[in-house]
């Protein structure tokens, strides 16, 4: 089979595990969707990248700057109403509007099987500050007025369905494909770091893979929760010894903006060990360690009860 006609199985394969299994996972009985109010302030389009505001009757305020591949949330209490939203995201800016809300009719959240009120949505418009311009990476921000839209969501009680049992095509593709699931948790400079990767290989060449990365950091500045991640979809990026190997290993080589090398390594008998010098680039965080003495690592392949947990360290 041709190298680049056995990549487009192996990726199409990934979309159709990974969609099988995130709804296998919807257990029976019935889920709650709680009420509430959110309003949205789409902010508009810098470099590239889309920001927004949005506010929740819980009193608290987010800013999102997205961009293709990765995107930066900012979070802090403040005073949300029908009337105005106020926060105060300490030297990193600050947001003071007055609203003038229209509402127009019924929301489209509700679904079948579900008992509760439908919604109610509306949109108009706001007038006053929102300024933003001191974390480096991340557009300066100063717009005065613009529109927007809220959502006032009942509660809803929602009865779940049973998962569907779907083979999916390819069946003898999958069946030459092996999973594994490696997760990274650490600190690094008071920050949580977060590295989740799926990874898709073929059994008997497991050097040939293709996955989905995503990479979390989580960080307080002055009160202000701050979030930052980026997604990524890769092919031999992550190198997997063949399984029952007496030395299983991961080795992890990613593209820009990630930097340096990273290795998982497990002997029988023997907690895993995560060494390496990967970094990654985030909007407003240059160089973030994804190895260190203070992270851990674990990888599971196939089933559940075949995951290692291990310590990390850095080079």
């Amino acid at each position: 089979m041709p190298k680049r006609h056995c990549f487009r199985l192996l990726f199409t394969t990934v979309l159709i595990v990974v969609g099988v299994s995130a709804h296998a996972d919807a257990r029976t009985g019935y889920r709650v969707h709680p009420g509430g109010t959110e309003l949205i302030l789409p902010v508009g389009v810098k470099d590239g990248r889309v920001i927004s505001v949005s506010a929740v009757s819980q009193q608290r305020v987010q800013l999102r700057v997205e961009g293709p591949s990765s995107t930066v949330e900012y979070s802090t209490k403040g005073f949300v109403s029908s009337r105005r939203i106020e926060a105060n995201f300490a030297t990193l800016g600050q947001i003071e509007v007055k609203l003038d809300l229209v509402r127009f009719g019924p929301g489209v959240f509700r679904q079948r099987h579900c008992v509760g009120v439908d919604p109610i949505e509306g949109e108009g418009t706001y007038r006053g500050t929102i300024a933003f311009s001191r974390d480096k990476g991340v557009p300066k921000i100063s717009v005065m007025r613009g529109r927007v839209h809220f959502e006032r969501r009942f509660r809803q009680v929602c009865k779940r369905r049973k998962p569907e049992h779907r083979s999916g095509p390819f069946p003898k593709l999958k069946r030459k494909i092996e999973e594994g699931d490696l997760t990274v948790r650490g600190k690094q400079e008071g920050r949580t770091v977060h590295l989740d990767a799926t990874i898709f290989a073929f059994r008997r060449h497991p050097a040939h893979s293709a996955g989905t990365l995503r990479v979390m950091v989580y960080e307080r500045f002055h009160g202000v929760r701050i979030a930052r991640w980026r997604s990524a979809a890769f092919e031999n990026s992550f190198t997997m010894s063949r399984r029952g190997a007496n030395l299983e290993t991961i080795e992890v080589e990613l593209p820009p903006p990630f930097t340096g090398r990273a290795f998982y390594a497990r002997r029988p008998g023997s907690p895993p060990e995560w060494t390496g010098n990967l970094s990654v680039d985030l909007p407003g965080a240059v160089g973030v360690s994804l190895n260190g003495p203070d992270f851990s690592a674990s990888l599971c392949r196939g089933k559940v009860d075949s995951c290692f947990y291990g310590r990390g360290s850095g080079l």
